[in-house]
């Protein structure tokens, strides 16, 4: 299902980056003794646990048989979306090791981005939850009009 898909990648980056600012030592410490950075790991924590419990219910109603496609539109959108945040978190908590492909972060990236994509870009996905939430399809072709003719 692709609404667990960024939930995998976004414990992959947090994973590897609570480990690295545990190892890593700035100013003769660790990197994780640094409140700005202890603040982006409980960021990304939370932004993990929260796409998991979305997740979690979006099968617990697909097994009640009650899931509508404005459910899963939104669980997809708001995973991928949170997923880019905690992998951009990562990013910026491995500095400039963030960008080498030793660390994978930017692989992350990479991985990410067509499942912020497929199957209903971000934008669409929220148009199709919003369409269930207000009845009203703001997606559809408009009906058509005249076209203006000039009389020669």
């Amino acid at each position: 299902m692709v609404a667990w898909q960024p939930i995998g990648i976004a414990m992959g980056v947090y994973d590897m980056c609570h480990r690295y600012l545990q190892e890593r030592k700035q100013f003769g410490v660790s990197l994780n003794s640094f409140q700005i950075n202890q603040e982006k790991l409980v960021r990304m924590l939370g932004n993990i646990q929260a796409m998991t419990l979305m997740g979690w219910r979006l099968c617990k109603l697909y097994d009640d048989g009650n899931m509508t496609p404005g459910h899963a539109s939104l669980t997809k959108a708001w995973n991928t979306l949170k997923a880019r945040e905690v992998v951009s978190l990562g990013r910026e908590l491995l500095g400039g090791n963030g960008i080498l492909t030793d660390f994978l972060v930017a692989k992350a990236f990479c991985d990410l981005e067509p499942i912020y994509s497929y199957e209903g870009t971000y934008e669409i996905n929220s148009l199709v939850t919003g369409r269930e939430v207000t009845g009203i399809a703001t997606f559809k072709a408009p009906p058509a009009r005249k076209q203006l003719t000039a009389k020669l």
